[in-house]
């Protein structure tokens, strides 16, 4: 029984309290403070049954066979560790690794997003700054974004939002 007695927290405190948001240390705090407060008072009690003086007894007590009765009875007294009976401890551990796996996927499409991100950056770096670029730069940077007054034409000020479109109420 000794072995299956909380020796030490299991709760890796220094951790947990690293992942706290700022805001809710006063709640971390509380909690950690009702944890430590649960685990002493198991550590109050004994680990065993304390041992009782039965021939005390016997000697006092004038009815016959109780005494043996209640010596038998605390003798057969067994409170056992409790059990995981529903197997909670196994599927919590099953999710934890399809977390762990879930987790692992999720930094490799974050560390390929930022990837991407670094590249549209040093793009954008090497480009000329917008008061050096002139428009033929603009339309080879961005020829998408490039005004073809012939096949497109356009009004003023040349922008989406002021361009005529199927509805009369898209012209602003």
């Amino acid at each position: 029984m000794a072995s299956k007695r909380v020796a030490r927290s299991v709760v890796n405190w220094g951790q947990f309290a690293e992942r706290v948001h700022p805001n809710q240390r006063e709640y971390f705090r509380a909690f950690k403070a009702k944890s430590e407060n649960f685990v002493n008072r198991v550590h109050k009690n004994p680990e065993s049954l304390p041992k009782i003086d039965f021939d005390f007894y016997k000697a006092r007590i004038a009815i016959p066979g109780l005494v043996e009765e209640m010596q038998k009875g605390y003798a057969a007294l067994n409170i056992s560790y409790p059990t995981d009976k529903q197997n909670l401890k196994s599927s919590i551990d099953t999710e934890s690794k399809a977390a762990a796996e879930k987790l692992t996927e999720l930094k490799d499409v974050a560390a390929k997003m930022r990837q991407g991100a670094q590249d549209v950056i040093d793009k954008i770096d090497k480009l000329p700054s917008p008061d050096e670029m002139t428009m033929e730069m603009y339309t080879d940077y961005f020829p998408e974004q490039k005004l073809d007054p012939e096949n497109n034409p356009t009004f003023w000020p040349h922008t989406k939002n002021y361009q005529p479109g199927p509805h009369s109420d898209a012209i602003n």
